[in-house]
């Protein structure tokens, strides 16, 4: 019972903190795009949107996933408007997919009830379903890494590594791969992604680099600080594994907000 409520304690800060890794790589993401003038202005008129939004669940009395819905709601009707009139439109299908994962990650970080996850588990299954007609259309690692991360959010973690081994081994040089199937695994103690990710990364050109070689510095902190604890403990069997996962989740919450500069 209690390896059970760990590991869906892990599941929950993971759901927490990986749409920042997400904020971070998608600089290099946009590149991918059929269009940098489409993808601009799509980009500047859900920024704008998003603002709006934001200011207006700011002076609203809305909180939780009320706020959460208050915010996404207006953009993402924009965006399906738009693309009803062009259904091949690849920066509208991106922005949308983009918009139901973040919208149902944030709800799924905020929800008190059943009802609450089954909202972020359908906003989430949107998001995947746009990417899916996006690569219909033109096939892209960076989408491809995003649906993998929305099934992490529904709960779908053996699915969602098996999705980014499989990219990592289609595409051995795509670095955020690496990086991402990094994150999923790193409380099973497997550094090898994180590294693959810093060596298909020399320049930095993704922050993949940087992201991985942050998390490889805080892993080896991490498990000095256990093994010193373990080494003043007659019990170490019963310490070490939470310790060990808190101080990981905690380095890692705060080693993304340092990188994309926000947080959830």
């Amino acid at each position: 019972a209690k390896v059970v409520i760990i590991i869906f304690a892990v599941l929950m800060v993971v759901s927490l903190m990986m749409p920042t890794l997400s904020t971070a790589f998608s600089n290099n993401q946009q590149a991918e795009q059929q269009s940098s003038q489409d993808s601009s202005a799509d980009s500047s008129s859900d920024s704008s949107s998003d603002s709006s939004d934001e200011s207006s669940t700011d002076s609203s009395s809305a909180t939780g996933v009320a706020a959460v819905d208050a915010k996404y709601q207006d953009t993402v009707a924009e965006l399906e408007s738009k693309l009803s009139s062009d259904n091949t439109n690849l920066a509208t299908l991106l922005n949308l997919g983009r918009n139901y994962m973040r919208w149902g990650a944030s709800v799924i970080s905020v929800s008190s009830s059943d009802d609450d996850t089954t909202h972020g588990n359908e906003l989430l299954e949107k998001a995947i379903g746009y990417y899916q007609q996006y690569l219909d259309l033109k096939d892209s690692d960076a989408v491809r890494v995003d649906i993998a991360l929305c099934k992490l959010y529904e709960g779908n973690t053996s699915e969602a590594q098996s999705d980014l081994e499989t990219l990592t081994q289609n595409s051995p040089t795509y670095a955020p791969a690496w990086a991402h199937l990094g994150m999923v695994q790193e409380y099973s103690g497997d550094k090898a992604s994180y590294q693959s990710a810093i060596d298909n990364d020399p320049n930095d050109e993704y922050g993949a680099k940087s992201y991985a070689t942050q998390r490889l510095a805080a892993l080896e902190s991490s498990s000095s600080a256990t093994s010193s604890t373990s080494t003043n403990s007659n019990n170490s069997s019963s310490t070490t594994s939470p310790t060990s996962g808190e101080t990981g989740a905690k380095g890692l919450t705060d080693t993304l907000n340092n990188l994309s500069g926000t947080g959830l």
